[in-house]
């Protein structure tokens, strides 16, 4: 059985490309051949872990991109330490961590 998964407006989600890829980025809509993503992402190695790298280094990085379904292997939601730090690359805005109820 095929299940369609379908993210929220404004989900943080990667994308695993067909040349390897792996970009990150902002959903403003799902169609049905392809994903519009607002400031995308290409996650890169580095000494201090993986970072992240515009990935339309010369394209305006306010506009709205439209990844083909056909060109993507697989996506999922980011996990919170992505996300954190994909706010924090493309808004400067570096998001508060949830603390918890010490007992």
């Amino acid at each position: 059985m095929l299940v369609s998964k379908e993210y929220e407006e404004n989900a943080i989600v990667c994308f695993k490309m067909v040349n390897g890829d792996e970009i990150v980025g902002k959903i403003v809509d799902a169609r049905d051949d392809a994903f519009l993503v607002h400031r995308p992402c290409t996650v890169v190695p580095s000494q201090q872990g993986f970072g992240l790298l515009q990935s339309l280094i010369t394209g305006d990085i306010n506009t709205n991109v439209t990844l083909k379904k056909q060109h993507v292997i697989m996506h999922a939601p980011v996990i919170k330490e992505m996300e954190a730090h994909y706010i924090q690359t493309t808004t400067g805005i570096a998001p508060v961590p949830r603390s918890g109820i010490i007992t």
